[in-house]
């Protein structure tokens, strides 16, 4: 009886050890997987490249970034959105 008991309790702990261990990872590769959409830039905004390194062709525009992306506007494109660069 005694042995059976501490099979019990070592299963026990195997299995709750592996659920901690396996449901973080579980949520992290889903919130992964999740499918990220670029907000379109709204506004006066050209397909000219840009970078902070490289200012847009057009005097009147400036460079604007969001999530990586490059954006030459005459106007913040987001809200709050910053110009990078000179």
């Amino acid at each position: 009886m005694l042995n059976k008991t501490k099979i019990i309790k070592k299963a026990f702990s195997v299995i709750m050890l592996s659920a901690l261990l396996f449901f973080p990872l579980s949520v992290s590769y889903a919130i992964d997987e999740e499918e990220v959409q670029l907000p379109e830039p709204q506004g006066a905004c050209s397909s000219d490249s840009c970078s902070p390194a490289k200012a847009c062709p057009s005097a009147d525009e400036q460079c604007y970034s969001t999530n990586g992306v490059f954006y030459c506007c005459v106007e913040p494109p987001f809200p709050g959105a910053e110009a990078v660069g000179e």
